[in-house]
């Protein structure tokens, strides 16, 4: 039989987020044209869902730069701002200050910290309109490869380092007919 009614969401239960008028419509209009690297886009995956309970706490916190896809993936063992933050800020803080010019998050508690990643990696921070993930799809679709590696429902606390950094690579290594069949890694290092 067909579902009758309406779904209802869960009621988010981690408070308001306020993000401080910084809507991806404020963004300059030149990230939309992808024509200079140091965009980037920011994003939380996590894999151990099993009827709604989670297996683990550890999650990835991803990065993916707009022009060249490059693509970041750390593994932390939670989702709040206080873990995720540092992750953000010691993944991007060894790029040269022209390659990191704006972050784009969703709307997730985790990236409340947004105001200490403007100031240590002096760049400019947006996010996403409310339940609109496809507005930062570069992201969204890397997660997408990411997810051959490691499916859903994978219990994260057993992953290795190592593995994690030789898929990444793999991922950076492949190329994309987006960029001319060139591969992230050769666009973002012929910069």
């Amino acid at each position: 039989m067909r579902r009758k009614g309406k779904f209802k969401r869960p009621a988010e239960t981690r408070g308001k987020f306020n993000d401080g008028g910084r809507s991806i419509k404020k963004r300059d209009k030149s990230v939309y044209k992808r024509t200079e690297l140091g965009h980037w886009e920011g994003d939380t995956v996590e894999f151990g869902r099993v009827d709604h309970k989670r297996k683990s706490s550890y999650c990835f916190v991803t990065l993916a730069e707009r022009k060249s896809r490059f693509y970041i993936a750390i593994k932390v063992k939670n989702r709040t701002a206080a873990v995720v933050t540092p992750a953000i800020i010691e993944a991007l803080s060894g790029f040269p200050n022209e390659l990191v010019k704006t972050i784009t998050f969703d709307r997730g508690k985790e990236f409340s910290g947004y105001e200490q990643i403007e100031k240590e990696l002096n760049c400019k921070t947006y996010f996403c309109d409310p339940y609109c993930a496809w507005q930062k799809g570069t992201n969204e679709n890397t997660n997408g490869l990411l997810r051959e590696f490691y499916p859903k429902g994978m219990d994260l606390s057993n992953v290795d380092e190592e593995e994690l950094q030789y898929n990444i690579d793999l991922l950076n290594n492949r190329p994309r007919k987006c960029i001319n069949y060139k591969t992230p890694n050769e666009v973002i290092n012929s910069h």
